[in-house]
């Protein structure tokens, strides 16, 4: 059998295979639009490729789906579940102002952009710590500005990995500690080269770098765990009044509220760029299929089932669904990628399960 029967019967079995799986239906009441283009779902599973007509049972999404939006998601015992992580991080800004060329220019701040490109220590330095910020915000949901919500269980795990990557970081600020003087001599002359070509001689200015003690005081990050607060928490003797016990539950309820709406948010997002993507027909312009469309989708799944505090089932279901949903599809890539069947039914699957979430928040 030469390779194209090859991929026709792997495509053939592959359809059989999510015409016969949950896929199909991945979720109970997927969204579907009628004639009248008003969103609805069903009562019972229904296989992709259907007639609306097939199926007697339609309602509103409204009618049988909870809103998590209409009142402040229930989460007991959040203090005992989860903890508050502040990271407070400080870098070297490779952004100078010009005085001289804001005041020559009459209309704003001219801003000279040092050590530009990506070729060089400081961009590295910089990747690091910003590699530390960006774990945090991924294995967190927002608290409030500055400071995340940890779930409990995953504390080893998060400050052992916030340890190992500020150590990365650290070193990244050694070496360029160490190389520090030919970094800076040159992008000066890469400065040189553009005062040149404009005739600007001043935009070359070796004043605008630090030298390495002061650049060393830029680079620092730390981490703070403080225990998430409660009305009855806090010392009697401090005198809280009712106001005080009232802000202190309405911080904690909006604060639950909207961890439901983040966790769906993430799952949106890799879905709504799936759907858009996998829409493109195969041979038109832009429909070249790549692993990562799915794999964002299981790895988004993943992490916002582990990382989520809320105690909302509709929640936990809809992460249950996404995985569920692309479970088989990550199974079977190179059918997606060459099969428009296949395509064309993962469009619709996706898209009944982002209208499902799209209702909640």
């Amino acid at each position: 059998m030469n390779m194209q029967s090859q991929l026709q019967a792997a495509i053939a079995a592959a359809e059989k295979t999510l015409d016969d799986s949950s896929v199909a239906s991945p979720v109970r009441g997927a969204a579907n639009h009628d004639d009248n283009n008003a969103l609805t779902t069903g009562t019972q599973n229904t296989a992709v490729g259907q007639n609306d007509d097939d199926q007697p049972n339609w309602q509103p999404v409204a009618d049988v789906v909870v809103p998590i939006v209409s009142k402040a998601v229930k989460i007991t015992n959040l203090n005992e579940k989860a903890f508050l992580m502040q990271v407070n991080r400080r870098m070297y800004s490779p952004y100078m102002h010009d005085k001289e060329e804001s005041i020559n220019f009459g209309a704003g701040n001219v801003t000279k952009h040092l050590f530009e490109g990506q070729d060089n220590l400081v961009k590295e330095t910089n990747k690091a710590f910003n590699m530390v910020y960006k774990y945090v915000n991924d294995m967190t949901v927002p608290w409030a500005t500055g400071v995340r919500l940890l779930k409990a269980e995953l504390y080893l795990e998060v400050s052992t990995e916030f340890r190992n990557l500020v150590g990365v970081a650290n070193r990244a600020v050694d070496k360029l500690a160490a190389n520090w003087d030919a970094e800076v001599q040159q992008d000066y002359n890469r400065m040189l080269r553009i005062a040149q070509a404009k005739g600007k001689p001043n935009i070359a200015n070796i004043n605008d770098y630090p030298d390495v003690q002061t650049l060393r005081s830029k680079y620092s990050i730390g981490v703070q765990f403080m225990p998430v607060p409660t009305a009855d928490g806090f010392d009697p003797r401090l005198g809280m009044t009712e106001e005080h016990m009232a802000s202190v539950n309405e911080r904690v309820s909006d604060a639950q509220a909207n961890v439901a709406k983040y966790v769906i948010n993430q799952l949106l997002e890799p879905m709504s760029d799936a759907v858009k993507k996998l829409q493109v027909n195969i041979g038109d312009k832009g429909s070249i299929f790549r692993d990562s469309l799915i794999d964002n989708m299981v790895e988004v799944a993943d992490r916002m089932g582990r990382i989520n505090v809320s105690d909302d089932p509709v929640v936990a279901e809809r992460i249950k669904d996404l995985r569920s949903l692309v479970g088989t599809y990550a199974n079977n890539k190179d059918v997606l990628r060459n099969s428009q069947s296949v395509r064309t039914k993962a469009v619709s699957q996706i898209d009944n399960l982002v209208g499902q979430m799209a209702g909640l928040v």
